[in-house]
């Protein structure tokens, strides 16, 4: 762990369907052998954080029994995951207790210790995206004064027009991983290759 950021947590989301991919994404096999995508987006961010708030639901117990012996995850179940990702997030930023909170997806498993790293020596009072020719990516830094705003807001939010509206700034990364998430089995198969 990057003892930079051992005062800060991440907020991983995979608490969908999976429904774009026709099956069930966060254990299809990627990376080293007997890993997953999410153990890969996990990964990742424990290497730079103390502690990963990691919100299921479908087949969140599959996941719990994977991750419940590791002491740097918390689990937070959403049963509400049906609502939407808001929901999830809603779920997780409750759990936060870190000043700074990064949040991100399970199914980006390529987001390199360097982005997590720059965010964070860019931290203030506002929220933080990263950015790669000009499109924001993934994760994005919370300053704590702001997860009330998201907790009180309507559960069919969207995060991204959410953020935006209040104070932030764009930091502009070297790497296009902030937006590669695994949606299809057409870009699966094409990141599983880049894996190897």
């Amino acid at each position: 762990m990057n003892t930079k950021l051992h005062q800060c947590e991440c907020l991983i989301a995979a608490a969908g369907l999976s429904s774009r991919m026709g099956q069930w994404k966060a254990m299809l096999p990627f990376g080293e052998p007997d890993q997953t995508i999410l153990d890969c987006s996990i990964a990742n961010a424990l290497n730079c954080v103390s502690r990963v708030i990691l919100v299921t639901g479908y087949r969140g117990e599959e996941l719990f029994e994977r991750y419940t012996n590791n002491k740097r995850i918390q689990i937070v179940h959403n049963p509400d995951y049906k609502k939407g990702l808001f929901s999830s997030l809603q779920s997780g930023i409750q759990q936060a207790t870190s000043d700074h909170l990064f949040i991100t997806h399970g199914d980006m498993p390529f987001i390199p210790e360097e982005v997590f790293i720059n965010l964070f020596a860019n931290k203030g009072d506002d929220i933080v995206f990263p950015v790669y020719q000009e499109k924001a990516g993934h994760p994005v830094l919370l300053n704590r004064r702001y997860y009330q705003h998201i907790l009180n807001a309507p559960v069919e939010s969207r995060m991204k027009s959410l953020l935006t509206a209040l104070p932030h700034r764009f930091i502009s990364v070297n790497t296009h991983s902030v937006h590669l998430d695994i949606d299809t089995p057409q870009q699966y198969q094409y990141l599983c290759n880049k894996a190897l």
